[in-house]
C-alpha cells in the first residue's frame, strides 16, 4: 500500500519505536570482545550485537542479529593503515549499504556526521564537550545536518562511582523521534555501538 513506510529486513521493530537501550554484556573483563543488549523502552530485548574479532581482518566489525538469531545490520570500519579517517559503514543484512557514520577529529569534543549512502550528511550527533559528563550522564546530541534542531539524544549512563570503577558494562539510552525514518533510527544506533566501540578501542590501547 502507498504511504506505508518500509524497512529493511529485520529492522520492522524501529518503526514503532521512539527509543533504545544498549547495554555491554561481556561477562568479565578477559572476554576478548564486546557483546551487547539493545532493548525496546519497555525492556523487552529486540537486537543482540557481537564484536568480530579476526586476526588481520577489519579494524572494527560488529554484527547485530535480532532474537531469532537473524542477522539484521553489519557495522564495519576496514583497516587502512595509511589514514587517520575513522568511518563506519552501516550494512543492512541483504548487503545494501544504510550509510556511514563519519567521526570528526576536534580537540574539545567528540562528533559524528551521519550520511546516506551517496555520502549526504542527513544527522550530526555532537558529544560531551570538555569537562561535560564528569561523574554524570554523557549527552551526544542529535542534530539536524543544518545544526539548527536537537531532534534526539544518545546518553552514555552514569552508573555511580562504584559501578564505574569496577564494571566494565556500560549503558546508554538512544532517544529519537517516532516519525524518524526507520534508516535513521538504525543508523543512530549504530553511531551509539559506534561510540562505545571507540571507548573500547582507546582502553585496550591504554593497556597495552
Amino acid at each position: 500500500m502507498a504511504g506505508v513506510p518500509v524497512a529493511p529486513p529485520g529492522l520492522e521493530y524501529l518503526l514503532r519505536a521512539n527509543g533504545l537501550l544498549m547495554k555491554q554484556t561481556r561477562q568479565s573483563t578477559f572476554q576478548s570482545y564486546t557483546t551487547y543488549d539493545l532493548l525496546g523502552t519497555d525492556g523487552q530485548l529486540v537486537y543482540q550485537a557481537t564484536e568480530q574479532r579476526e586476526c588481520c581482518g577489519p579494524r572494527m566489525h560488529l554484527k547485530v542479529n535480532n532474537t531469532q538469531g537473524y542477522n539484521v545490520l553489519n557495522l564495519l570500519v576496514p583497516s587502512n593503515f595509511c589514514s587517520w579517517d575513522t568511518k563506519l559503514q552501516v550494512f543492512c543484512s541483504s548487503g545494501e549499504l544504510l550509510g556511514f557514520i563519519y567521526k570528526e577529529w576536534t580537540s574539545f569534543s567528540i562528533k559524528f556526521d551521519i550520511l546516506d549512502p551517496s555520502g549526504l550528511v542527513c544527522l550530526k550527533v555532537k558529544g560531551p564537550g570538555w569537562g561535560e559528563g564528569f561523574m554524570s550522564d554523557q549527552d551526544y546530541k542529535v542534530l539536524s545536518a543544518d545544526k539548527t534542531t536537537q531532534i534526539g539524544v544518545i546518553t552514555r549512563v552514569w552508573r555511580g562511582l562504584r559501578k564505574e570503577m569496577f564494571s566494565i558494562k556500560d549503558k546508554y539510552t538512544i532517544n529519537f523521534p517516532m516519525d524518524l525514518h526507520v534508516s535513521m533510527k538504525a543508523m543512530l544506533m549504530a553511531c551509539a555501538l559506534f561510540i562505545d566501540l571507540l571507548e573500547e578501542e582507546r582502553s585496550r590501547s591504554d593497556d597495552s
